[in-house]
């Protein structure tokens, strides 16, 4: 057998071994996170013990991110491929749906999926259950794939021990694989990471569409925050950022409405003001409403805007409504509703 023969026969073999690695790493990922829904007597390791750090923060520091790091790219795949599936176009997958009627995978690789994914195990999984369920298992995945130095889908304890920076005052990087080393024999696969990734993942935390609706919230919030830093500032360019181009300002003081470009205009004046130290201006929010998705959001609330000029202090309660929209660059107001003046006390009353 020439030389030649003899290499392409070994690469053929590497590249049949890695294709059956793959289909199993696939195959494997379907069942895993299955047994999140079973009882924790599964292992003597899932016992719980209060003076343990907290399954959160072990995740936190082997650098899961779970839904705060779901990018609106990844949220808008899952999105696309779970209408794909909701046939009736109810906002939900069915048994029938994705487990009968799917067309990848096998029938028993799809209930294990669909399992894992239904949190409330009510037979349907939701739109939010569906996207937390595959920002929490792509990550785990990837994470658990970083430190298989050698790609043969196994992460053994002296991988885990190089690529995990575990803080040893607060965890015991030991007792730590060992608890996601279910079947004890000193190597991780993602069956078994999963399983328990996926229970800690939920452990103790609010049903999915509660937890991506606080993650929209979160994103307004430092929004929000980011358009008081602007008025503060005097940052004309950054206000206008924040805006549609072809946004829309409602006034009910004139019963009117019109492009959110001309007022700009009229309110650059007043943040070349601010500039300059020639007045002072801050601007604050306060929601009793806020509602959306991954893309829009309806928030309603009162803003309170104070100026500072030639030493005359001015400071308007506004009830005000906006709907917002999300693209790559962020969220932009489409729509402000600067509805009627309100009081100090409406202000008062409302929470931070």
């Amino acid at each position: 057998m020439s030389l030649k023969t003899i290499v392409m026969t070994q690469k053929a073999s590497r590249e049949h071994h890695m294709k059956q690695c793959y289909l199993s790493y696939m195959l494997a990922c379907c069942f895993a996170v299955t047994g999140q829904h079973m009882a924790t007597a599964q292992s003597p390791n899932h016992a719980s013990d209060p003076s343990e750090p907290s399954p959160g923060l072990i995740l936190k520091r082997l650098g899961a991110r779970m839904e705060a790091g779901l990018s609106l790219e990844q949220h808008l795949a899952y999105l696309r491929h779970f209408d794909r599936i909701d046939m009736d176009h109810d906002g939900h997958h069915s048994t029938a749906e994705y487990i009968e009627k799917g067309a990848y995978l096998t029938p028993q690789a799809r209930r294990g999926i669909f399992q894992a994914a239904d949190e409330n195990g009510d037979a349907k999984v939701s739109r939010a259950e569906y996207v937390l369920n595959r920002a929490i298992t792509d990550e785990a995945k990837d994470i658990l794939l970083s430190m298989d130095e050698d790609r043969d889908m196994a992460v053994t304890w002296s991988e885990f021990q190089t690529h995990t920076d575990l803080d040893s005052s607060e965890f015991s990087k030991i007792a730590v694989f060992d608890q996601l080393d279910t079947n004890g024999d000193r190597s991780l696969i993602i069956p078994e990471f999963l399983r328990v990734w996926g229970r800690w993942a939920r452990q103790g935390q609010a049903p999915a569409n509660v937890r991506l609706d606080l993650k929209r919230e979160q994103e307004l919030d430092r929004f929000w925050q980011e358009i008081s830093s602007t008025v503060q500032e005097g940052d004309f360019e950054g206000y206008a950022a924040t805006c549609h181009g072809e946004g829309v300002l409602v006034s009910g003081a004139s019963n009117t409405s019109y492009p959110l470009a001309h007022a700009l205009v009229r309110w650059e004046k007043g943040f070349q003001d601010t500039k300059s130290g020639a007045m002072q201006a801050s601007v604050d929010f306060k929601f009793s409403h806020r509602m959306g998705d991954a893309t829009t959001a309806h928030e309603r609330g009162i803003f309170r805007y104070e100026t500072k000029k030639n030493q005359e202090t001015t400071v308007d309660w506004i009830h005000f409504e906006a709907l917002l929209v999300k693209k790559a660059s962020g969220w932009k107001v489409l729509m402000e509703y600067q509805k009627s003046a309100a009081g100090e006390h409406e202000w008062q009353a409302l929470q931070p």
